[in-house]
């Protein structure tokens, strides 16, 4: 099969397999939802559409954060699986390169801002599924599976203390969430982060009035 005639719907059962044990919050739909959010930038932006949607259906590959599943597994796991995917549909090196360079960088945690229009378009697609309705379940859905308290009780919004959201769901917003719009590199993404923060900040007063500034 020629790379540049390669659809990547055409493996997703194959691609789904690799997520087999993922946390509910970086399972197959994540991986779903950031492909359709990546698409959408992709073609406004004029990138590599192979490239970008190969590293957006395969960006947390192996990922044991992530995986329930891979206890005991080498680091390598991911990068290896990732790699022989890509080799399996006959893609050339230098787009193989491309697609590990943009998965390698994606995440929020590394810090790292990519070089290259692909690599730029996966971070932003991916931060997106952290934002809006969706990113409000997701954290509930994480903080849940790990047993956080959902906030702190006399200082919930992290007014007079800097956020700890290994103990409190709720300072996910504050060490994370609402810094992600700043940090969108599309137009694109600027504007849907711009949308989806709004949501936070509006579920943010929700609670505050629901809950107050608790004792």
């Amino acid at each position: 099969m020629a790379s540049d005639k390669f659809d990547p719907e055409s493996r997703l059962n194959d691609i789904r397999s690799m997520y087999r044990g993922a946390d509910p919050a970086h399972d197959f739909s994540h991986i779903w939802r950031v492909y359709k959010n990546a698409r959408i930038i992709g073609q406004e932006e004029g990138a590599d559409m192979q490239v970008l949607l190969l590293a957006a259906l395969l960006h947390d590959v192996g990922s044991k954060k992530k995986h329930n599943s891979l206890q005991g597994e080498s680091e390598g796991w991911g990068k290896r699986a990732v790699e022989a995917f890509l080799e399996s549909i006959g893609l050339e090196e230098g787009a193989r390169e491309k697609v590990h360079y943009a998965v390698d960088v994606h995440r929020f945690s590394g810090k790292i801002v990519p070089v290259t229009l692909e690599a730029r378009i996966l971070q932003d697609a991916d931060r997106l599924d952290a934002l809006g309705a969706i990113g409000i379940a997701r954290v509930f859905l994480t903080g849940g599976a790990l047993g956080r308290e959902l906030y702190h009780s006399s200082d919930p919004f992290c007014r007079a203390r800097e956020p700890d959201d290994g103990e409190w769901n709720l300072d996910h917003f504050y060490k994370k969430l609402l810094k992600l719009e700043s940090g969108m590199h599309t137009e694109r993404g600027k504007k849907l982060a711009a949308v989806r923060t709004a949501v936070l900040r509006r579920y943010i007063l929700d609670l505050e009035e629901e809950i107050g500034n608790q004792i």
